[in-house]
């Protein structure tokens, strides 16, 4: 059955029907790559991790790093999180036969400082990445961090420019790369091999931020480092009154899990699931290899949950990110990009819709859809096509790739520099939502066309003492 006559909430209704066509089982595994993780290294080949911050996603990442060698030291500002993830890692280095003394800090560069740490990863808020990140690499170590890499588009250049005099390996946590099922490579090598025809036009539907709701102020627990968790945020961002300093607290709010619904830590969905169907879309458009040109990004509808003035929240008693949104990114070949929260109209709340000039495709966490995946069993992808879209092999994890990128000092199938420039539009695209018009990203020179206001917001002022230096 083919969709190229349905509408396009048609198709991704009817899709659903057929998510199992082409061999491919939602959520499985393609055919002829292995589920089991990689193959542990020998005593002698292990790599020796340290981990800065320890809270939301870090037993994910320590879980999948542990089997390729042991964790060194811990650093984090709450030492209640700290002393958590201090007694799982011990355990698990102890049954993995690793041994040795497990070391914990509040000050992460007790970990950087290290001879005997091969590789940093960071799994703190979004604000605190590009500093870690940096300051690790500049310290001789190869390093894993999460997603987004980074708060601002300047903080990308000067990444980039540090892989560039230090010569280490940086991997992203954009695992829909590499994992899920390899569906979202698979919908890549598709659109790549002209499956959908010409393409003309992306849907990412990647969900809102949290609604607003008056957060009161509490006193800081003796266990949090309060005003070293706010790193390069100016304390003078806040009304005067506040609890500590002049930044309020409060844990279902400025802390922890919930920075991310606030532009001063993160940069809400954009930057939370906007890393990851961004990244994917500008992959399959191949257009996250190099500079494209200029891109017009116009926030057709926003709803932030308070005031903004100049591009900046008046109130500061609660989430500001936005919570619904739909923006439409431009090429200058002609491709439309549409950002939203949802896609309701179209029959789907979180995915990738691929449109061409022949047919449609479609992708998410759950399902990968459309004629182009249904016509596989009579037109199969050549057989080294995951070869042609990495570079490589396949990698059987994520954490695989990063282990086998320290061995061969190639770098990763999740990039930072691919990551930076899909980042980047979702940086432009936060940008244009705030200050509430239409711009322009020119993404050779990496700021906006004759728009002053919008490239103050390229760089943020950085506290005294938390600066970032390359």
């Amino acid at each position: 059955m083919k969709h190229t006559n349905l509408d396009r909430r048609g198709f991704i209704k009817a899709g659903a029907l057929t998510a199992g066509a082409g061999g491919l089982l939602s959520g499985g595994l393609l055919p002829g790559v292995a589920s089991a993780e990689d193959t542990p290294p020998a005593p002698n080949d292990k790599i020796r991790f340290g981990f800065v911050g320890t809270g939301d996603r870090f037993m994910g990442i320590f879980r999948g790093a542990c089997q390729f060698g042991p964790a060194i030291a811990l650093a984090d500002v709450d030492a209640v999180h700290r002393g958590r993830a201090y007694e799982a890692v011990r355990d698990q280095n102890n049954r993995n036969g690793h041994g040795g003394d497990l070391l914990h800090f509040e000050d992460y560069r007790r970990v950087l400082d290290r001879d005997d740490i091969d590789a940093v990863m960071v799994v703190t808020p979004d604000h605190w990445h590009s500093k870690i990140v940096i300051e690790a690499m500049q310290s001789g170590k190869d390093v894993y961090c999460e997603k987004p890499l980074t708060l601002t588009i300047r903080e990308g250049q000067q990444i980039l420019e540090t892989i560039d005099k230090t010569g280490r390996v940086l991997q992203v946590g954009t695992q829909q790369r590499t994992e899920m099922g390899q569906m979202f490579a698979k919908a890549t090598a598709l659109v790549h091999h002209g499956r959908v025809g010409k393409l003309q036009h992306l849907t990412c539907a990647i969900g809102g931020s949290l609604p607003a709701r008056p957060i009161p102020v509490i006193d800081v627990p003796a266990q949090l480092n309060w005003e070293r968790w706010q790193g390069q945020t100016p304390l003078t961002d806040f009304r005067a009154d506040a609890a500590y300093g002049s930044v309020p607290y409060n844990p279902n709010g400025r802390a922890h899990y919930t920075f991310r619904w606030f532009y001063e830590y993160s940069g809400g969905k954009l930057t939370d699931w906007g890393a990851h169907h961004v990244d994917i879309a500008m992959w399959a458009a191949q257009k996250s290899g190099g500079p494209v040109g200029r891109i017009e990004i116009d926030p057709l509808e926003v709803n932030h949950p308070v005031p903004f003035k100049d591009g900046y929240p008046t109130q500061d008693d609660r989430f500001n990110c936005a919570t619904s949104f739909k923006v439409r990114c431009t090429f200058e070949d002609g491709l439309v990009m549409d950002i939203r929260d949802r896609a309701d109209d179209l029959g789907f709340d979180n995915g990738i819709l691929f449109e061409g000039d022949k047919q449609r495709l479609f992708v998410n966490r759950g399902k990968l859809t459309g004629a182009p995946v249904e016509e596989l069993k009579d037109n199969p992808l050549p057989d080294d096509y995951f070869e042609q879209l990495y570079g490589r092999p396949a990698p059987k994890s994520h954490m695989g790739d990063f282990v086998d990128s320290i061995r061969s000092r190639r770098q990763p199938i999740s990039d930072a520099a691919s990551h930076h420039r899909a980042l980047s539009v979702c940086h432009a695209t936060n940008i244009a939502m705030r200050l509430g018009r239409k711009l322009v990203y020119d993404t050779d020179r990496e700021q906006f066309v004759d728009d002053p206001q919008a490239d103050s917001f390229i760089a943020r002022e950085q506290r005294e003492g938390y600066e970032i230096n390359v």
